[in-house]
């Protein structure tokens, strides 16, 4: 019996440490093969680029240099783009000549928690796991170094302190959140998506609502300045290795230029229209009883503020594809589904079919611009309606439309849960 109990435990650990052993093996086989262009990575010099270029701020910003006007301290010019909190990192000891230990270190943080939130328990949703973790727009995070690695660490963070319900633990949790919203502008968002557990309290509910209201509120008239200032600053890509709501409309409206006359509020209002009509017609047709995740709560928290923070920054603004890492966070919600559905469940086939356009969104660049894949020309044009649309702009359409009907399936499992909460 306890040999049985011990074969168990160990079984069960070895399909999140193989995750992990195969994750590393991928990633130093693109580092040390310079393997990056053929999974539709653009390498960057130096490796972990974009946080070199926040130590290159700091480091410019500490001899009286403006960072937000201009940045020669960056190899490659750029300037500060994020809170000004992150100039404030020299004062750790950190600058530039630890590039290399402190990207290496924030990626096997992101890794090792990334495989604690999956931790898949079967052979397909290792295999799962491997097409999301092993993705151009995952490892595009990793190679850079990008500072939402350290946002989606603290929301991850976050979220696991709200599963203890007590007030300390609440109070830890607001403040990761606050401490994001200082560094970049979109875990604002999570101060809201509090509010939503607020329902399954009773003596808590007027505390949760009040602190999440006050810190909201505070961050916003603290921080006024600087996010209109960001507001101009921050990129707005629209090319390769990018995602947003407005990417969709400027990729039609190329060969269909009518559609960019239509103004960005309506724009906006037909995405949330979509995802909200969609997203509750398939809620009504899920049946609840058709799966009972384990782990709901901290499944379900890390889900919404997921779901939120991803949602948001797809909304707000077009970004590049490493925002996408956000979509971890809703993994384990999903496979649990997945695992306890009954067998040709609505609830099943949502699943695969959310699985499906997340690979879709965040493998399409392996598709488009690499050696591996690229064995056809992605570049000749052809007739579709009225006009020409190359089948480079094919694959970009089909990517964000991958993503609007990926969020219609979240949600539809956001509103079927939480109502049942």
């Amino acid at each position: 019996m306890n040999k049985q109990c011990l074969f168990n435990g160990i079984n069960k650990q070895a399909f999140p440490l193989v995750l992990f052993a195969l994750w590393a093996l991928y990633l130093f086989s693109l580092y040390n093969f310079n393997l990056w262009a053929y999974v539709g990575v653009p390498h960057m010099k130096p490796l972990f680029a974009d946080l070199h270029a926040i130590l290159a701020a700091a480091e410019c910003h500490d001899k009286g240099l403006n960072v937000f006007v201009t940045n020669p301290c960056d190899a490659l010019g750029r300037i500060h783009v994020y809170g000004s909190l992150w100039l404030k990192i020299s004062h750790l000891g950190l600058q530039s000549q630890h590039l290399f230990m402190l990207g290496l270190s924030l990626n096997l943080i992101f890794m090792l928690i990334t495989v604690f939130l999956i931790q898949p328990k079967t052979l397909g949703q290792l295999a799962l796991s491997c097409l999301i973790v092993f993705s151009p727009a995952v490892t595009l995070g990793i190679e850079r170094a990008n500072n939402d690695l350290v946002i989606f660490i603290l929301i991850a963070l976050g979220a696991i302190l709200l599963t203890y319900k007590t007030r300390l633990a609440f109070a830890a949790s607001l403040a990761l959140i606050y401490l994001s919203s200082l560094l970049k502008m979109y875990p604002s968002i999570l101060f809201g998506t509090v509010l939503l557990f607020a329902k399954q309290q009773t003596k808590g509910r007027v505390l949760i609502f009040s602190c999440s209201c006050v810190l909201g509120a505070l961050w916003l008239a603290t921080n006024l300045n600087e996010i209109l200032l960001l507001k101009d600053l921050v990129p707005r890509p629209l090319d390769h290795y990018v995602t947003g709501l407005q990417a969709l409309f400027t990729y039609v409206g190329r060969p269909y230029p009518q559609i960019l006359l239509i103004s960005e509020v309506w724009r906006l209002a037909l995405f949330v229209g979509f995802n909200a009509a969609g997203g509750l017609v398939l809620a009504r047709r899920l049946n609840l009883s058709d799966f009972q995740p384990t782990q709901t709560n901290f499944q379900y928290i890390l889900f919404l503020f997921g779901l939120s923070t991803l949602f948001f920054t797809y909304v707000i603004n077009s970004n590049y594809d490493y925002r996408w890492i956000f979509f971890i966070l809703l993994m384990p919600n999903l496979l649990s589904i997945q695992q306890t559905a009954a067998n040709n469940s609505l609830a099943k086939s949502l699943v695969n079919l959310g699985f499906i356009c997340a690979a879709v969104v965040i493998w399409t660049e392996a598709f488009r611009a690499t050696r591996l894949f690229g064995l056809y020309d992605f570049n000749v044009y052809f007739n579709l309606g009225k006009s020409t649309f190359s089948t480079e702009l094919l694959q970009q359409f089909l990517k964000e439309l991958s993503a609007w009907f990926l969020f219609i399936i979240l949600f539809a499992f956001a509103i079927k849960q939480f109502s049942k909460r």
